[in-house]
């Protein structure tokens, strides 16, 4: 469900609640929304840009990706309902415009229409539904959608650096031989150009678009 279809399900006192007392922050490519460990504000809605979802492992210290979230989607909902921390921190990976419905108000809506939690609750059984989807991606060795994740998120922070296939390979937890691969097929499909340690992205969407169909 992106944020549109869940606002719109929204009785509409409830929806000019949010809409006035939403926060509306605009970001810089490389800024952080929120770090991990974190205490959760809200509800956080992306209006334009892309954010990625960064996990910092506790056993090797690495930085992984996890997934972005677009224009028309939400994130930070987990740690609300969970009451936890962020697992994870979020970054804008391009000039991105928020809107942050604090968690107080949202909570409070909950308790008045308790319907929403239906809503809620498909909400998070879609990203269960993701997660094992993931798990077996990673399973079958499926580098594709890692690879091309990894590509969008360190070419669009740091444009100036090429970066090696063993580097790409750290961040992704896996081979050289694998990512070797993995760029290859990209690039045969069209969606970046390579040169040497030089990698040029020719369709960003199309990159960002692998991960919607790696959820189907």
């Amino acid at each position: 469900m992106d944020w549109k279809d869940l606002w719109a399900s929204l009785p509409s006192e409830v929806r000019q609640q949010f809409d006035s007392q939403a926060q509306i922050t605009e970001f810089k490519r490389g800024d952080l929304v929120y770090r991990q460990g974190d205490q959760p504000k809200g509800i956080y809605f992306v209006m334009q840009g892309l954010v990625g979802l960064v996990l910092i492992g506790q056993v090797s210290g690495k930085e992984h990706l996890l997934r972005f979230f677009r224009e028309g989607q939400f994130f930070g909902h987990r740690a609300l309902f969970s009451d936890e921390g962020y697992h994870g921190s979020t970054v804008a990976l391009e000039p991105t415009v928020l809107k942050l419905v604090p968690k107080s108000l949202v909570i409070s809506a909950i308790a008045k229409h308790p319907q929403l939690l239906m809503d809620v609750a498909r909400v998070l059984s879609k990203e269960l539904r993701r997660c094992e989807n993931h798990q077996v991606m990673i399973l079958e060795n499926q580098i594709l959608v890692r690879t091309a994740q990894a590509v969008v998120y360190l070419k669009e922070l740091h444009p100036g650096h090429n970066w090696t296939r063993q580097e790409i390979a750290n961040f992704c937890a896996s081979t050289v031989s694998t990512i070797i691969k993995a760029l290859a097929e990209l690039e045969q499909s069209g969606l970046i150009k390579q040169q040497g340690r030089s990698i040029e992205i020719l369709n960003r969407e199309g990159l960002v678009a692998l991960q919607d169909r790696s959820e189907l």
